[in-house]
């Protein structure tokens, strides 16, 4: 989750999100990036010196992961800071990191996925692909999650993908 508003429905939506999630093959963890502070660490995220205890937790989420769903509104046609800014802690870790994207808001944070597409694939993480909520087809500004049978078969679609980029071999490029 990637918003830090007051009032956020970031919550909810992850929530859904994750509920789409294949549970026999999957177990799935929210993680609040309005916990992570901004960057502090002295040396640069590409040397991977990390000395800072919640750097720390952080890498290791991420390196632990076999796949990350990113769940994010967008904001003044973009993404919110928390998620560059938890993106810009770490360098190694998102190497062939399968991410899926999953916007919301008015227009489906089209415009947050494919800024954040570009943020990731900079940083050679494995964007396997987005789709977007839209308010009021699929979602209430109060969170109330109202998406039709098509925009739910479209995120399982997307999951599907980013489990095929789990289940590739190890020696296999993700």
């Amino acid at each position: 989750m990637s918003s830090t508003r007051p009032g956020r429905i970031g919550p909810k939506v992850a929530e859904w999100v994750a509920a789409q999630a294949p549970t026999t093959e999957w177990s799935t963890a929210l993680v609040d990036l309005g916990e992570l502070p901004f960057l502090d660490e002295e040396d640069m995220p590409r040397n991977g010196n990390y000395a800072k205890p919640h750097t720390q937790a952080w890498a290791s989420q991420v390196f632990e992961s076999d796949a990350i769903v990113i769940v994010t509104p967008q904001y003044n046609r973009s993404f919110p800071a928390p998620i560059k800014n938890a993106v810009d802690m770490l360098f190694a870790e998102w190497q062939a990191k399968p991410v899926a994207l999953v916007g919301y808001g008015w227009t489906g944070a089209e415009d947050a996925t494919a800024d954040l597409t570009k943020v990731l694939t900079h940083v050679k993480a494995d964007v396997v692909g987005s789709t977007g909520l839209h308010f009021p087809d699929d979602l209430t500004p109060e969170g109330a999650v109202t998406v039709s049978g098509e925009k739910r078969d479209e995120l399982v679609a997307l999951l599907a993908a980013l489990s095929v980029k789990v289940e590739a071999p190890v020696d296999a490029p993700r």
